[in-house]
């Protein structure tokens, strides 16, 4: 006998006592939400609909028995809807989601999204320090590089004119993922909110990141993404999915990446690949310490010009600990000149792409400090022989 799927009313109506049902019927009875529902699910638990042991049994209804692709697409979806439309109307060229945080390294990605913004690129970085409190989240290292946050459309595009890059909350986004990472905290497990978070991409941005860690989610975010776009809850553009150091959207220096692309255009849906190569081949010994790093040696590795040369950082960091910082930086810059190309159906030259995110990085020093994203007349040229006749650091402003 075939399972019931409800003729689904407006969210002011609907009973959603029948979907908890439909999770939880039993053995045979019990059957996964669609998108439609799951959408509704999260819509009516914002607007109060839904009430918190609802949720939370939901969640973990979906939880025990595995969610799929289509219960976390449509819990996006609901989520694009609960958003205001006001930061629909953001130009966004890097949608950038941070929700995992790192277990001990900072967010060295913070150092490639504003080196995007001194390229004239606007990024957006959202996430919630609170999820996961025990890891650095990129929230805690923002002021050290002087990246405003917003908490509404009209300060993020404020700061996007000034400085090219902002960071927002995800409850300031959506209030509803508070109300969701309470409930993951007194219950204790994690759910679908966690990966639909990630996947909201609120300002229809041209690129937008997702990075997993464990196995099997690159096919879970390429099915989602294929969902949303086919839904057209997603704008043409392209979804960027690899796995993220430490689960967190930056490049893991140490180990091959491989980085899956998913392209829509007006009338097609494209996908293709390519291959970030190890930069740090055997590489051992910067873990010791990483963890007591404040977020000033984010600023202080932005400012200074010979970071191996600099007695700041000296105090800091060990070589190993700057060596592998430059290379996740490197890495990551090249990730996303990478998808530029891709994004403009040009082909991916990688190798170029990382001499090229070399040369970005060091050209970070030839802008105002008055003006992050407006490049100086000229350009200070350093070497190493004149920092080793100078005693002082040579930094450049934020």
């Amino acid at each position: 006998m075939p399972k019931t799927v409800f003729e689904l009313t407006h969210l002011e109506e609907f009973d959603f006592r029948l979907l908890i049902k439909a999770l939880g019927k039993g053995e045979k009875g019990a059957r996964s939400l669609t998108f439609a529902e799951s959408s509704l699910l999260i819509q009516g638990f914002a607007k109060g609909k839904v009430t918190h042991a609802q949720m939370a049994s939901a969640m973990m209804l979906m939880r025990v028995r595995g969610e799929t692709a289509a219960e976390v697409a449509g819990v996006v979806s609901g989520l694009k809807h609960t958003i205001d439309e006001s930061w629909q109307a953001i130009q966004v060229d890097i949608d950038w989601p941070v929700y995992a945080g790192k277990r001990e390294q900072l967010p060295w990605l913070l150092l490639v999204a504003k080196v995007l913004a001194t390229k004239g690129l606007r990024v957006m970085l959202h996430g919630d320090s609170f999820a996961l409190p025990h890891r650095r989240h990129v929230e805690s290292c923002i002021e050290a590089l002087n990246i405003s946050s917003a908490k509404t459309a009209d300060e993020a595009e404020k700061a996007l004119q000034a400085d090219g890059i902002v960071y927002v909350h995800a409850g300031d986004l959506a209030p509803v993922l508070d109300d969701c990472r309470l409930l993951h905290q007194e219950l204790g497990l994690r759910s679908l909110i966690q990966t639909a978070s990630r996947c909201m991409n609120p300002t229809n941005g041209a690129i937008s990141l997702r990075s997993f860690f464990h196995p099997g989610l690159d096919n879970l975010h390429q099915s989602i993404a294929e969902i949303l776009f086919a839904e057209g809850d997603y704008q043409p553009g392209m979804i960027a999915i690899f796995k993220g150091l430490q689960g967190e959207t930056e490049i893991n220096p140490r180990v091959t990446t491989d980085v899956r692309i998913i392209k829509k255009t007006s009338d097609t849906l494209q996908f293709s690949s390519f291959t970030l190569p190890t930069v740090l081949e055997g590489f051992s010994g910067a873990k010791v310490g990483q963890s007591e790093l404040s977020a000033k040696s984010l600023a202080h590795l932005w400012h200074t010009i010979l970071p191996f040369q600099s007695s700041i950082l000296a105090h800091e960091m060990t070589c190993s600990m700057v060596e592998q910082a430059l290379c996740s930086v490197e890495a990551t810059l090249c990730l996303v000149l990478s998808l530029q190309q891709a994004l403009s159906s040009r082909p991916v030259v990688v190798k170029d792409n990382l001499l090229l995110a070399q040369q970005w990085w060091s050209e970070r020093l030839s802008f105002a400090a008055s003006h992050p994203i407006k490049p100086m007349e000229t350009s200070p040229k350093y070497s190493l022989v004149d920092a080793l006749l100078d005693d002082k650091d040579e930094v450049c402003a934020v």
